[in-house]
């Protein structure tokens, strides 16, 4: 996703820069595209930065305490169990944690994989 919004953003902003520079009538719209396509990349990097930093206070936690249900990842890392389970989704998607049914149903626990 950082990847694309790089490419989308750097392409935005090429492109109505040169927009604006040729002199094509649209300069009024074309310097706040730049803006827009900077801006774009710009805070790509600063959410996935954010995301990182969530994910590796998850698996910090998972680390010293392996099996360990959503509620208490979440009491231990100070974030909410909906920020808990976004992080856990992208991890086990990643490979890196691994989800196992508990005694009931609805209860999981999560550990990092071996």
């Amino acid at each position: 996703m950082r990847i694309a919004n790089h490419v989308v953003g750097s392409g935005t902003a090429v492109f109505a820069a040169y927009d604006a520079i040729t002199g094509s009538g649209m300069a009024s719209r074309g310097i706040p595209q730049v803006c827009c396509g900077v801006l774009l990349v710009y805070t790509a990097g600063i959410f996935q930065d954010y995301l990182r930093r969530r994910d590796t206070r998850v698996v910090a936690y998972l680390s010293g305490y392996p099996d360990a249900p959503l509620s208490k990842i979440s009491a231990a890392t100070g974030l909410s169990q909906e920020r808990v389970a976004s992080s856990l989704q992208r991890l086990i998607a990643d490979g890196l944690v691994v989800a196992e049914n508990g005694p009931s149903a609805l209860t999981r626990y999560y550990r990092l994989a071996s």
